[in-house]
């Protein structure tokens, strides 16, 4: 569609030119032109092609003003979202060692647990939670610890 748009607009500019380069004896044409205050011989078609090329000056600015402002618009958004995802990779990476340090302590305090049973025979873990607990040796059973157990530090009795 931009270029479609270029090709017209330099298409009317060529159109326009031919036109005065043809008829330039005929543009050149001395005229008397009223302007309210005074009144002055002048060749009326080169003050209608200066009005015209103001006119096209003034659109071609207007243009540039709004293409400026829209690739600055745009770079303060591309900032905006560099800033909103970094901002998203440092919570991300706060979640990942929030994590980390949730296992490590489940798995320090599992450690513990399991050394504070000394004479106890190591049983093989069974990660399916719905699978039925077997009795240790000594008459209790062993229960896995929830993760509210392991974060507070509390042993449901």
């Amino acid at each position: 569609m931009k270029r479609l748009s270029n090709l017209l607009a330099w298409g009317a500019v060529a159109i326009v030119a031919a036109l005065a380069v043809l008829n330039w004896s005929t543009l050149m044409a001395s005229a008397p032109l009223d302007l309210v205050v005074a009144q002055i011989q002048a060749p009326l078609g080169v003050v209608m092609l200066g009005l015209a090329a103001v006119l096209v000056a003034l659109f071609f600015v207007a243009t540039m003003r709004n293409q400026i402002g829209s690739l600055l618009e745009t770079r303060r958004l591309l900032q905006e979202i560099q800033r909103v995802q970094n901002l998203a990779d440092k919570a991300e990476a706060s979640r990942i060692e929030n994590l980390h340090q949730l296992i490590a302590t489940e798995f320090r305090l599992l450690n513990e647990r399991l050394n504070e049973r000394p004479n106890a025979a190591p049983q093989p873990l069974d990660l399916d939670p719905t699978a039925a607990v077997e009795p240790t040796g000594d008459g209790k059973e062993f229960k896995p610890l929830s993760l509210t157990e392991i974060v507070t530090g509390h042993e449901k009795r």
